[in-house]
C-alpha cells in the first residue's frame, strides 16, 4: 500500500478526490487568486507613480521638498497592507466560474494590466503635484503645502484600492462585497492621519501646519480630482468591454 502525505493541502485534495464539486472548487480558488494577484499587482504599479513624482519634482524643479522619508515609511503602511492582506481577502467574484479559461500565457504583469495600472497611477501623479504648483503660485507656505499634498496623496490611495477591487464596476465608491479588512484598513488609515495632523509631536516631525479649514479643504479637492480620474477611466474600461 503506498504511502500518502499527512498533510495534504487543499489543491492536492482536489487532485486526489474524485469528488467532482472538489475540482469545481479548486479551479474556482485558483481563479480567485488569480485575480486578486492581479489586483494587487495592478495597485501596486498605480500607487508609486505619484509617489515618485511628489519625491523627484520639487527636486528637479527647485521647491519646498514634499515627501520626507518619514512620509515614506507612512505611505508604506498604507500600501503593504493593501496588498498583502485587503486584496488577498477579496471574494471571488460572481462570475468566476462562467469566464472561459484563461490562456496559459496569462499574467497579472501583462501589458494590459500594467499599462491601466500606469494611467491610473500617471493621472494622480499629475493633479498633485499640478495643485502644488497652483497653491505655491498663491502664497502658501510651505508646511500648509506639505499638509495639503500630503492629505490629499493619501485620500487618492485609498481611492486607488476602491478603483482597482472589480474593474467591472464603474462606480468608485463601492463598498459592496464580503471583505473585513476593507473598513479596517480604512479605519486604521484614517486615525493614523488624524494622528498626524492633530498630535503636535508627530505633525511637528511629519513637517505639518496645525490642520485649519483652507488646507483641508484644498487637499479634499485634489482628492475629489483624483477620484473623477479614476472613475473617467473605469467608465471607458466598462464602454469598451475590457
Amino acid at each position: 500500500m503506498s504511502e500518502r502525505p499527512e498533510v495534504i493541502t487543499g489543491n492536492e485534495i482536489a487532485a486526489l478526490d474524485d469528488s467532482f464539486a472538489s475540482n469545481v472548487a479548486a479551479i474556482a480558488q485558483g481563479r480567485r487568486i488569480f485575480d486578486n494577484i492581479t489586483k494587487a499587482t495592478r495597485f501596486t504599479f498605480a500607487v508609486h507613480l505619484p509617489i515618485i513624482a511628489l519625491a523627484l519634482l520639487p527636486a528637479l524643479l527647485h521647491w519646498p521638498v514634499l515627501l520626507l522619508p518619514v512620509h515614506i515609511v507612512l505611505l508604506e503602511l498604507l500600501i503593504d497592507p493593501a496588498c498583502s492582506i485587503v486584496f488577498e481577502a477579496e471574494a471571488a467574484a460572481p462570475d468566476i466560474m462562467t469566464r472561459p479559461p484563461r490562456a496559459s500565457t496569462a499574467s497579472p504583469f501583462s501589458i494590459d494590466n500594467v499599462g491601466y495600472a500606469l494611467t491610473q497611477g500617471l493621472g494622480v501623479a499629475l493633479v498633485l503635484p499640478l495643485g502644488y504648483a497652483v497653491l505655491q503660485s498663491q502664497g502658501w507656505a510651505e508646511d500648509d503645502l506639505r499638509t495639503t499634498v500630503f492629505t490629499g496623496l493619501v485620500i487618492g490611495l485609498t481611492l486607488i484600492i476602491l478603483a482597482n477591487r472589480d474593474l467591472s464596476k464603474p462606480r468608485l465608491l463601492d463598498f459592496s462585497g464580503s471583505n473585513p479588512w476593507l473598513p479596517r484598513m480604512f479605519a486604521g488609515v484614517g486615525l493614523i492621519l488624524l494622528a498626524v495632523l492633530l498630535i503636535p509631536f508627530l505633525r511637528k516631525i511629519m513637517g505639518f501646519a496645525a490642520p485649519t479649514v483652507l488646507p483641508l479643504v484644498a487637499a479634499v479637492a485634489l482628492a475629489v480630482i483624483v477620484g473623477l480620474w479614476l472613475r473617467l477611466l473605469g467608465w471607458i474600461h466598462d464602454r469598451r468591454g475590457l
